[in-house]
């Protein structure tokens, strides 16, 4: 039923964009139940004006629309029989029917002309681009239902959820920059009816809400929080730039002005200082070089894996319905690299546990856990993650929005309203359990990771002190861990699906312990066979090793590319639940193999790769990377001004676009806000007496090294 809906409004917008040809307007007079009052002294329709037929969709009018929004659309519209320019450039803007490709679904968005509506200048008004969602509303409750609520990001009753955000059915309107986003959607709503009750005499079920409306003449006054952000990042300023002119002075005009002391302060701030540091390749020994490969080739997996999720809700897509038929691009089985692509965060946790562990267990070898060195642990923890990750969302919640320029650049304000509610819950790390997590949604990871960290020293410590015990207790929260989503699944297999339920699963603790704990057992594994600098197994057994870690990461991808998203196949319960129970610990076993087989010589060419040493750089901007990526990727939806064709060349050209946006991106917050930040705890536990001050960088002697190197 609500497909046949959906076509029905298509038939209506079809009608009337087509009378916009001039040769179509008969259709009007072949329909019986054409209301009269259209034709009232009418005797010939080839005298009938388009803009009387499309008047109530040019501009918004009637019941619940604004005089002031009325008077200016009388004003247009006879300026537009008129052929006024700006007014021509106003109707210009408006999308037009048909498209080409409307077999294979060019037939869904309606974008317009975002940039020639705006310019369009009447002198007491502008135009105003409105693009406007489309549902159906089964009932008079979910007619009344507060359409403007869903503009805050939340689900609401009556909207389908495929229909909902950020809008599946997307029509664009030009207007005048007088009429609120109150008078389109009423205005639209209006016309909608009109036309319903002149095809077929009813109501139409078919409302709208505008998702998002801009004009030249709109302006964001200043609030409070985005002068405290301007006075925040004008002082980082600052104290960057003046601390890169010192730095530089000492650097290239007088190497021994400045004693150690006021260097240890200054080169913590300085762009130069900070910019050689993150780009600098050189590893220590206990360095786990393939790690820095793994980190980013993961982060870009994730990344690659978001482009595709947004490319559906995001940009105006020309060719949908080819894409989602059971030959198009989405039913080949190499695409399950994309849509399957949940086991790249897996990977995260891994890594993360295994150098956790491994650090933690050479700490105590040093100094025994005492309390101090778990206060440490603790403290130094929150702030690492915490200090960037919170400038991050303080500029979604205050500047964010002066960016949200474009068609959809309404996306961006979603992002930024989820972040003026729920900050709270993210810099407690609790957000994965609190609401919509709506602010920086990808940082549910983050929330589980942490809410990991707290209790590892449990493991940690058990492993160290009383090995047994700790592998003991290990096995027995892996066989936990892997019958939970197990029941989960067994319980609910439709809900559940391949991923695990969203709210009951996938972002909770419960659902993603497997990899983290088998990352913390690698790490012990490490630690203890540290002096064993190389695996003792001969060349086939180690073939076969990576044979059957490249068999089972495989299988883990691919295993179930049968039932892609448009198969319409349906795994059974078994397949479900054995899925779920053991394909993150699969996934996890094969990457600590390569992990182990890299760090202890038996990875070969493969090793090479991931250690080489220009991942360090990139991995050292992965986090500012994963905090940042969804807000650049809706950015980037949120300017396109026209349609795209999904194709395998269009989306790896904007994935690696994605990839190079977004590292630059972090690259200025790490040098502006992580290090920086990072420079700042380590200066306050150096004056507190509980850590080491920074060293301070005397290039002199660096320049004396490479002389004698030289000579």
């Amino acid at each position: 039923m609500k497909m046949r809906r959906e076509v029905h409004l298509f038939v209506l917008l079809s009608m009337h964009m087509e009378w916009t040809m001039g040769g179509q307007v008969n259709m009007a007079l072949a329909n019986k139940h054409y209301p009269e009052i259209h034709l009232k002294g009418i005797q010939d329709l080839t005298k009938l004006n388009p803009i009387d037929i499309l008047g109530d969709y040019l501009t918004p009018s009637g019941e619940n629309v604004s005089p002031e929004c009325e008077e200016s659309g009388k004003y247009y519209k006879q300026q537009l029989a008129e052929q006024s320019p700006w007014a021509m450039q106003m109707f210009d803007a408006d999308p037009k029917f048909p498209h080409s490709g409307i077999l294979e679904g060019n037939f869904i968005h309606y974008p317009g002309a975002f940039d020639e509506c705006l310019r369009a200048d009447a002198g007491d008004f502008r135009g105003k681009y409105c693009l406007m969602s489309l549902f159906t509303a089964e009932n008079e409750h979910e007619r009344e239902f507060d359409l403007l609520e869903a503009r805050q990001g939340r689900m609401g009753e009556g909207v389908p959820e495929w229909l909902f955000s950020p809008g599946f059915i997307k029509i664009a309107t030009c207007i005048p920059s007088t009429c609120t986003d109150y008078d389109a959607m009423f205005g639209m709503n209006n016309f909608l009816n009109e036309t319903a009750q002149a095809i077929g005499g009813n109501d139409t079920n078919l409302l709208t809400y505008p998702m998002g409306c801009q004009s030249e003449v709109d302006e964001l006054p200043l609030t409070s929080g985005d002068l405290a952000m301007i006075v925040f990042l004008v002082t980082m300023s600052l104290l960057i730039s003046v601390s890169t002119l010192l730095d530089l002075y000492q650097r290239f005009v007088t190497k021994d002005k400045f004693p150690d002391r006021f260097l240890r302060i200054v080169q913590g701030f300085s762009a130069y200082h900070n910019t050689r540091k993150l780009f600098d390749t050189k590893t220590s020994s206990d360095n786990l070089g393939c790690i820095n490969g793994i980190r980013f080739i993961s982060m870009t997996w994730v990344l690659m894996g978001h482009t595709f999720q947004l490319y559906f809700s995001g940009p105006f897509l020309n060719n949908i319905l080819q894409v989602f038929s059971p030959e198009g691009p989405l039913s080949k089985p190499a695409m399950a690299v994309i849509w399957n692509a949940m086991d790249s965060v897996d990977t995260f946790f891994l890594i993360g546990s295994i150098l956790l562990s491994y650090l933690t267990l050479k700490e105590l070898d040093k100094n025994g856990g005492g309390i101090k060195m778990w206060l440490m642990f603790y403290i130094h923890r929150y702030l690492r993650l915490t200090g960037v990750y919170l400038v991050i969302i303080l500029l979604h919640n205050t500047l964010l929005k002066y960016f949200a320029y474009g068609p959809q650049g309404y996306s961006l304000n979603y992002l930024a309203k989820g972040c003026q509610d729920d900050w709270w819950a993210n810099i407690l790390y609790i957000n994965n359990f609190h609401g919509h997590g709506d602010c920086l949604g990808q940082t549910w990871y983050m929330a589980v990771d942490m809410q990991f960290f707290v209790f590892s020293p449990l493991i940690i410590y058990s492993l160290w002190k009383h090995p047994k015990c700790g592998l003991i207790l290990s096995g027995c929260l892996m066989v936990i861990a892997t019958g939970i989503p197990m029941a989960f699944s067994w319980a609910d297999p439709e809900k559940a699906g391949f991923i695990g339920d969203s709210e009951l699963i996938y972002g909770k603790p419960w659902g993603r312990f497997q990899p983290y704990l088998l990352g913390l057992l690698v790490g012990y594994y490490l630690h203890r066979t540290k002096k064993q600098p190389k695996l003792p197994q001969n060349l086939m057994l180690n073939s076969l090793n990576w044979l059957l870690a490249a068999v089972i990461a495989l299988s883990c991808i691919f295993g179930i590319a049968k039932y892609n998203l448009v198969s319409m196949k349906a795994p059974s319960l078994a397949e479900t639940v054995i899925y779920n129970g053991f394909n993150r610990l699969a996934w996890s076993c094969a990457v600590s193999w390569v992990i182990i087989a890299c760090i202890k010589k038996r990875g070969g060419p493969i090793n090479e790769f991931l250690s080489w040493s220009c991942f360090i750089p990139l991995a050292r901007i992965s986090y500012c990377m994963y905090l940042t990526h969804i807000t650049v990727l809706v950015w980037h939806n949120g300017v396109l001004r026209d349609g795209i064709s999904y194709g395998t060349e269009q989306i790896t050209y904007t994935v690696i676009g994605n990839v190079m946006i977004t590292g630059a991106v972090s690259i200025v917050m790490v040098l502006a806000f992580e290090m920086p930040i990072l420079h700042m705890e380590k200066l306050t536990f150096g004056l507190l007496g509980v850590g080491a001050m920074p060293k301070a960088k005397r290039y002199q002697k660096q320049e004396k090294k490479e002389q004698d190197q030289v000579n």
